[in-house]
């Protein structure tokens, strides 16, 4: 089998080469492996959130997975033709929703399928972006793309509990070309979610923020 070979202790060796190759690899139906996955990393190879996301598109795609498992520093994911499935997943830990979704949307949507998907792990998390920004930000670029989706938020997770759950729903799409280089409006919508930390702290916070931002 003609596999592609990807180095996945490329520049910061993160988790972004890991869910890249792979939903590339579902779109285009090319088989890669994965070498060197987080190999210097202080815990290096995959975490259960990369698990996650693999072991969703190995449903998704159809595909034959040689390496998944906590750990690995080597994995080869052979897809075959995707499909619209219903699932309900748990990440088991606090690992990011919102870079799950993040995998699976693109694979979802531009393969002209549907997607319901029920998961459970982190919602609000550090060095990741939060569900709230994948509802209001990543879903407003993606529907200028032509890309649609839809979040519904049952419970938020955060670090490092987590515990949280969200409703995905992923449509077929088809996508265009957008330009992100002019602004279109320039109104601003401030969303702020927190937990065990003092009201009079948050809006002492956010009254900074509005000063920034005026």
């Amino acid at each position: 089998m003609d596999f592609l070979k990807i180095n996945g202790g490329f520049g910061e060796e993160g988790g972004q080469i890991i869910h890249s190759a792979i939903a590339l690899s579902c779109i285009t139906k090319q088989p890669i492996h994965l070498e060197n996955i987080r190999k210097n990393r202080k815990v290096p190879g995959l975490r259960p959130q990369h698990l996650t996301a693999i072991k969703i598109l190995q449903k998704i795609a159809n595909a034959k997975v040689i390496g998944a498992e906590i750990g690995s520093t080597e994995l080869k994911f052979i897809p075959s033709n995707i499909e619209s499935l219903e699932l309900v997943e748990n990440v088991g830990t606090a690992g990011s929703i919102s870079l799950i979704l993040q995998v699976l949307i693109p694979v979802v949507a531009i393969s002209q399928k549907k997607l319901n998907l029920t998961i459970k792990g982190g919602t609000d998390v550090l060095w990741s972006p939060s569900i709230d920004y994948t509802q209001h930000v990543l879903r407003e670029a993606y529907s200028r793309m032509g890309v649609e989706f839809s979040v519904k938020l049952n419970k938020r997770g955060y670090y490092s509990k987590g515990g949280g759950e969200i409703n995905l729903q992923v449509y077929p799409s088809h996508v265009k070309q957008v330009s992100f280089t002019e602004r279109k409006t320039n109104s601003v919508k401030l969303i702020c979610t927190f937990s065990k930390l003092s009201i009079e702290k948050i809006k002492n916070q956010v009254e900074e923020i509005k000063e920034i931002i005026n």
